[in-house]
C-alpha cells in the first residue's frame, strides 16, 4: 500500500481530477479525510502500551512490585 498525502484544503474539483488520473491508469485509490488533530492524538502512542496490550496489567500494579524489590 502507497499513501499520498495532501497537506492542507484542496479543492474538491483537484481531488477529484486526482482521482480520476489515478483510475485511468488503472489504480485502485480511495480519499480518506482525517481530522489534523486526531493525527496527533494517535501519534502519542507509548510502546510499552503495545507490549502489554494483550495482558491483564495496570501500571499502579506494576509500580508497586517494582518499588517492594
Amino acid at each position: 500500500m502507497t499513501e499520498i498525502i495532501l497537506k492542507g484544503d484542496v479543492e474538491q474539483s483537484k481531488i477529484d481530477a486526482l482521482l480520476s488520473f489515478l483510475k485511468s491508469s488503472n489504480i485502485d485509490a480511495e480519499v480518506k479525510i482525517t481530522n489534523l488533530n486526531d493525527v496527533k492524538k494517535s501519534s502519542e502512542f507509548s510502546l510499552s502500551a503495545g507490549i502489554w496490550r494483550d495482558y491483564d496489567i495496570k501500571a499502579e500494579e506494576l509500580r508497586n512490585k517494582a518499588w517492594k524489590r
